[in-house]
């Protein structure tokens, strides 16, 4: 039962996935790779793709605080690649991923697809471009994400974030929201040990566990007021102590 628990869910992930993919990219060709119409439809299919996948897995999504509206940018903490799956559940948005991202192998092309924005951090250049397109998108009410930790964490704390992240947000005069998510697992395996996943642990036995699992429980708390600052340090304090103050460190259900 278990494998066929695993297929069922790895086969109708694989379906959603395409489904919420093909829009954005029909779009594309049909106008000649026009961005934003095609990255509003991203932004709405993402929500969409977030909700099914959340329910294929058995993910109950809580969400404490409101989502927010308009135009606006989600700085969350990162324990888990579910973690983009959960956010995308609440709102519509494209998300705003490191550069090394976009390389990967499948993952890389349906971020590409879904309108994921990269930056190169270690470019000051490309920190200026991206903060264009996230001037961009703000400005047709797309609202953007992102992990500000610079990658995953093992779920104990959160990590400090990192201003060159938050550059283009700051230089934007972005309404940043800090949001932080947990997760339970109704099983006697701890959330740390089947959710977290750090880079040079092994990925596929990481989703197996995952599809392995009946029922997952994530918690999102939105902060109520957004940060605004112009100082990409204060702003990735600000928003690093706000979102450090609502997340409950992952345990055992």
């Amino acid at each position: 039962m278990a494998k066929l628990r695993i297929l069922l869910k790895a086969t109708a992930a694989a379906l959603a996935t395409g489904l919420a993919i093909l829009p954005p990219v029909l779009l594309r060709i049909v106008t000649l790779g026009a961005d934003k119409p095609a990255a509003r439809l991203g932004a709405r299919c993402c929500h969409a793709w977030g909700r099914a996948m959340c329910a294929i897995l058995g993910i109950e999504v809580t969400l404490v605080g409101t989502a927010p509206r308009g135009a606006f940018l989600v700085a969350s903490n990162h324990v888990s690649y579910l973690d983009i799956l959960v956010l995308a559940s609440l709102y519509p948005s494209a998300f705003v991923a490191k550069l090394e991202i976009g390389a990967w192998p499948v993952f890389g092309w349906i971020a590409r697809s879904a309108g994921t924005l990269f930056v190169d951090r270690k470019r000051p250049r490309d920190v200026v471009r991206a903060g264009r397109e996230m001037r961009s998108h703000l400005a047709a009410r797309i609202p953007l994400t992102m992990f500000p930790e610079g990658g995953s964490s093992s779920g104990e704390t959160v990590q400090p974030f990192l201003p060159s992240l938050l550059e283009p947000a700051a230089d934007a005069g972005v309404p940043c929201y800090a949001a932080s998510v947990t997760y339970e697992t109704t099983t006697a395996e701890p959330p740390s040990r089947v959710l977290s996943w750090r880079g040079h642990e092994p990925f596929g036995p990481k989703v197996v566990g995952i599809l392995r699992q009946r029922k997952m429980l994530a918690t999102v708390t939105i902060a109520d007021e957004p940060v605004v600052s112009r100082d990409r340090k204060e702003l990735a304090q600000a928003l690093w102590s706000r979102v450090h103050a609502s997340y409950r460190p992952m345990r055992r259900a």
